[in-house]
């Protein structure tokens, strides 16, 4: 059962570390929220081991220079783990054997956007499905794209049965109120016509598994914060780590629709098959 909380400092002592999102959680896609800004600086200050965790197709430096940006003191945090750092780890590492059977010739989605997914010279970058070993999926190519403007190369890797990699598991994002479609959505649209996807990222382990290697703590002492039930959550359900789901961020519209936020909020777990340990309308101390 989901516990509702007032404030953060409610469950602090509890947990010896904390595990946030970025995007919905610590800022709405353009400034910080001034209760998570507080809440986070309030954590550090009780020395609590603090770790970032993103679906960003970005490398964690390129992250971390967003949080200081925004307010936030990168001192304040053990690491930043992203979804676009492991990619450019193992695949641009060809650290395991998945990654090294990958071609040479890459068709990169969103490197205009994104254009650190992979190391330079890790692949050579081509631009048609025809010159293609693989696909580098690490996004949209702006935040006006829409997935029918990807429909013509998705179906024409499927017949060339290209392996995907997606840098970026969420669907979509919440930005000034309209909502944008991630790498997500696209690798699912590749799946669903037939294509094979290989994901980095939320609400897979491996990920979650770095963050507690990362964070130096065993899982019942953690707890992950997230607005997300499809990737924060689930991924924590899945390793077996406490979470908080915020209703702020991309399940806020969802969420108003429920004249009861109870039945509101069982019903979307429900339909997500992902349950929050705590849940908070905001992060606030």
């Amino acid at each position: 059962m989901t516990t509702p909380l007032s404030a953060f400092a409610e469950i602090a002592d509890r947990y010896d570390g904390f595990i946030f999102d970025v995007w919905g959680t610590l800022y709405d896609g353009g400034n910080a929220f001034p209760e998570a800004l507080e809440t986070v600086r309030a954590l550090a200050g009780m020395e609590k081991k603090l770790l970032v965790l993103s679906n960003s197709p970005r490398i964690p430096a390129i992250v971390g220079e967003r949080l200081t940006g925004i307010g936030f003191d990168l001192a304040w945090f053990s690491e930043i783990v992203t979804s676009g750092g492991m990619v450019a780890d193992i695949v641009g590492g060809r650290r395991d054997a998945e990654a090294a059977a990958l071609g040479e010739r890459v068709l990169w989605l969103g490197r205009g956007r994104f254009p650190d997914t992979v190391p330079d010279g890790s692949f050579t970058v081509v631009e048609s499905v025809e010159e293609a070993d693989w696909i580098l999926n690490a996004g949209p190519d702006g935040p006006e794209s829409r997935l029918e403007d990807y429909e013509s190369q998705l179906s024409g890797s499927v017949a060339r049965n290209l392996p995907m990699i997606c840098a970026n598991p969420d669907k979509s994002v919440i930005h000034g109120g309209a909502r944008h479609i991630c790498a997500g959505a696209m690798a699912e649209r590749y799946e669903v016509m037939g294509g094979a996807v290989r994901y980095f990222g939320k609400p897979y382990p491996e990920i979650f598994a770095r963050c507690l290697d990362r964070i130096g703590l065993p899982a019942e002492r953690v707890l992950v914060v997230g607005d997300n039930l499809e990737t924060d959550i689930l991924g924590a359900n899945r390793t077996g780590i406490d979470s908080l789901l915020l209703g702020c961020g991309i399940h806020a519209a969802a969420l108003a629709e429920t004249a009861d936020a109870g039945e509101g909020l069982d019903a979307l777990t429900t339909s997500h098959g992902a349950r929050p340990t705590y849940f908070s309308d905001v992060l606030a101390w």
